[in-house]
């Protein structure tokens, strides 16, 4: 996402809400007190994310606020002004429990569950099926005679019954490969029908075990997210969201405290402790891009003619970006009386956690409603209509993310404006995946030609060591490009374009990020060498051909991602940067917000992590049954990418989003494909290779269908019910243990409550 420039500069200095309009001539009283704050924010020992040199003991302090670690209960605490967070923290064990890493919110422990869940559904795949599998098919002599095979291709579209009676019958050997992977694959069992159906058999056992595993996983992260939340004190306990608020000529706040204390609950009177208005922010985005344009101006500045503040030249860019400034401090300052900016959404704070559930359950809505709302400009079709209605809007009431859950560039966003933008990114997605199989076809039409041409020599008796091992190069690169392509490519492409989407909070952002990334990696991963392999080179147990290859990514795909993930070169070039900068303090021209985020770690994206899972997952119950021996290699690979990400996650990462359960449950959802891919993946397979469909394989898609449409989060609701108690402390007394809040985080309101929080402190 679009990360803002100065975050609001001047943070620590706030003001109050003025009581009528600034004046475009004679300065009124509210303005001469944004001036006087402008000025006072410029004095010593106030925090300027804008100055330059930067002090690089201040950034290290706000690297120490932002690592992950447990925040220390102290009474004097000490607080990065830049962020509001403490300072005082102490650093979990490598060998903690998942559990103890809540304070970042639900969404780790429920990250290392999903990843202890899924390796344990692989272990279940293995020892239900694929110990079998690849027992069998070592035991087949299809290929046995591997010193000897000459390498012929198998093309299944020049395959006649008569060619593959004649192979059956001859035990054609040099229809293999030569390769190790075909000893232990299933064409090795090419012309065993017995163990074949045992193998089909099997998978119905699988299945049904998925199934049950699956209940019991999501009973086990509700389990979590309950204990978390009871656990942890977050302004999201207190706190709704509502959407759909009209355009007034009162004042927001009071309308919106009347109606929420008063008729929110039938009648119950409720006291609310908080309201925090959503403002459009565009005019403040664009004002602060200028002001990164003339930093950028001092900067260079600097850097050609000598660190010199006195010059002239730097003066006039200091007086531009302090006018700049004051500008921007300007419209923000306005936006609390000009009632036009406001976006029609706030979030309300209740006493208790209670209240908030009160008016959760009295409000409810449905997305039909929402529909017609949207092609009625906000306005309910039926003033009638249950809820609480507002000049003919009905005011939507949802579950309040938290505090840095939220967007707070996208949230205003319209509809409209979303539906838009969302067309394009799927537009650019499709490109990208299309240019993808062009470039796989590419490399598997090079390799095809190049085992040509080796083949063509051996028959003539000649030996050409540089073409076999050009043609051995060439058939690994396919393999190698996909693995290196998905870990260092698709993330990066698919992370610009979900940003394009303009999400109004991060869990949704990182919910369309890991849907858009698994399926893009799958596609790269199986579908397209599927494509390519069965459709247009036809090779698919020959030399450099389908089996060969996706053996090469099974086993790359388990190393290769932690292997990469552990070096981490992310963090080498962090560091590299770092001491780059500090090495030439005395002409370093980094502003001192700069300066604190490259003292920071690197973000960590919980979305990309959830994608790779996701494909591994996916991959290995499509071609499980082909290639056995890629479960062990994914049970192996996952394993060590759970005991190395926790590793990054707690040295080697700064987390700045606190994702909510609703992206596991979308990743569980969406593991439950498993099933669905079991049956589609055995009946390709059967029907290309062996000319063929199992019934069970035609059962097993069937059962996935039905499966995937239930609604299986109420069913395990259902199964497993599960009491959450409410917060007994009230919003005043659970306030003080909040590390943020929705005005700390509002880019509106943020300066004069991160002030009134440092007081607190």
């Amino acid at each position: 996402m679009a990360s803002r420039f100065i975050q609001n500069s001047f943070q620590q200095h706030g003001s109050q809400a003025p009581s009528r309009a600034l004046s475009e001539h004679q300065p009124s009283k509210s303005e001469k007190n944004v001036q006087k704050l402008h000025h006072k924010s410029h004095e010593q020992n106030h925090y300027n994310p804008l100055a330059i040199p930067c002090d690089w003991q201040f950034a290290e302090k706000h690297a120490k606020a932002r690592r992950v670690a447990q925040e220390l209960e102290v009474d004097d605490q000490t607080t990065c002004p830049c962020c509001g967070y403490s300072v005082e923290r102490m650093d979990l064990k490598y060998d903690c429990d998942p559990i103890e890493m809540k304070f970042l919110g639900s969404g780790f422990p429920l990250f290392y569950m999903f990843i202890k869940y899924c390796i344990f559904i692989l272990v279940e795949f293995w020892l239900l099926k694929g110990m079998f599998c690849l027992a069998t098919d070592l035991m087949g002599d299809y290929c046995y005679n591997l010193g000897k095979l000459e390498g012929t291709h198998f093309k299944h579209h020049q395959i006649t019954n008569q060619k593959l009676e004649h192979h059956l019958h001859k035990k054609d050997n040099s229809i293999c490969g030569g390769s190790m992977w075909h000893f232990v694959s299933l064409a090795n069992v090419y012309d065993r029908q017995d163990i074949r159906d045992w193998q089909s058999n099997l998978s119905l056992v699988v299945v049904l075990a998925n199934m049950v595993s699956f209940l019991f996983f999501r009973k086990a992260q509700r389990s979590i997210d309950i204990e978390v939340d009871e656990s942890q004190l977050t302004p999201s306990d207190y706190t709704i969201c509502v959407k759909n608020i009209p355009k007034l000529d009162e004042d927001y706040r009071e309308v919106l405290k009347n109606i929420f204390q008063n008729y929110a609950a039938d009648g119950r009177e409720l006291k609310v402790m908080k309201i925090v208005l959503v403002y459009n922010l565009d005019e403040i985005i664009e004002l602060e891009e200028s002001l990164k344009e003339l930093v950028r101006e001092k900067q260079e500045y600097l850097v050609e003619n000598g660190m010199n503040f006195t010059d002239f030249k730097v003066k006039q860019l200091d007086e531009k970006l302090e006018s700049l400034e004051h500008k921007i401090h300007q419209v923000e300052h306005e936006l609390f009386v000009n009632k036009e900016k406001f976006a029609g959404i706030a979030f309300i704070s209740f006493q208790t956690e209670e209240m908030k559930q009160m008016v959760l359950q009295h409000n409810t809505h449905t997305t039909w409603e929402r529909m017609k709302a949207f092609f009625n400009q906000g306005k309910t079709a039926d003033i009638k209509e249950k809820g609480l209605i507002l000049n003919e809007h009905k005011l939507y009431v949802e579950e309040a993310p938290e505090p840095n859950d939220v967007d707070w560039e996208f949230i205003h966003i319209q509809t409209g404006q979303k539906v838009k933008a969302r067309i394009i990114a799927w537009s650019i997605s499709i490109s990208f995946m299309t240019g993808c199989f062009f470039l796989i076809w590419f490399l598997s039409e090079l390799a095809e030609r190049m085992n040509e041409q080796v083949e063509e020599q051996e028959k003539k008796g000649i030996k050409d060591s540089l073409t076999q091992t050009i043609a051995f190069l060439t058939s690994q690169s396919i393999s190698w490009t996909v693995v290196f392509f998905n870990k260092f490519v698709i993330g990066k492409v698919y992370h610009l374009i979900v940003d394009l989407e303009k999400i109004s909070n991060k869990t949704k952002f990182n919910i369309s990020f890991a849907r858009k990334q698994s399926v893009a990696l799958f596609i790269n991963t199986a579908l397209i060498s599927l494509v390519i392999d069965f459709y247009l080179t036809g090779n698919v147990i020959g030399k450099g051909g389908f089996i060969y290859n996706e053996s090469n990514v099974f086993l790359l795909n388990a190393f290769i991602p932690p292997i990469v993930w552990f070096v981490d070169p992310w963090s080498i070039q962090k560091d590299y940067q770092r001491q780059k900068q500090q090495k030439n303090a005395k002409n370093c021209v980094l502003t001192q917000q700069e300066a604190n985020e490259i003292m920071e770690m690197p973000d960590y994206s919980q979305a990309k992590r959830y994608g790779d899972i996701m494909k591994t997952m996916w991959f290995t119950f499509f071609y499980g049954d082909i290639i056995p021996v890629g479960i062990l290699f994914s049970i192996m690979g996952l394993t060590l990418y759970y005991f190395v990400d926790k590793y990054n996650v707690l040295r080697r990462r700064t987390i700045k989003e606190s994702l909510s359960k609703h992206l596991s449950i979308e990743m569980i959802e969406m593991l439950e494909l498993i099933i669905i891919f079991t049956g589609i993946g055995n009946t390709v397979v059967s029907s290309i290779i062996f000319g063929e469909v199992k019934w069970q394989d035609f059962i097993i898609i069937i059962i996935g269908v039905v499966y995937n449409l239930l609604p299986m989060e109420e069913i395990s609701n259902v199964l497993f019910p599960l009491e959450q108690k409410d917060e007994v402390q009230t919003y005043d007394e659970a306030e003080e243990h909040f590390n943020t809040d929705y005005d700390r985080e509002n880019p509106v309101t943020r300066r004069e409550a991160l002030q009134e929080f440092a007081k607190r402190k």
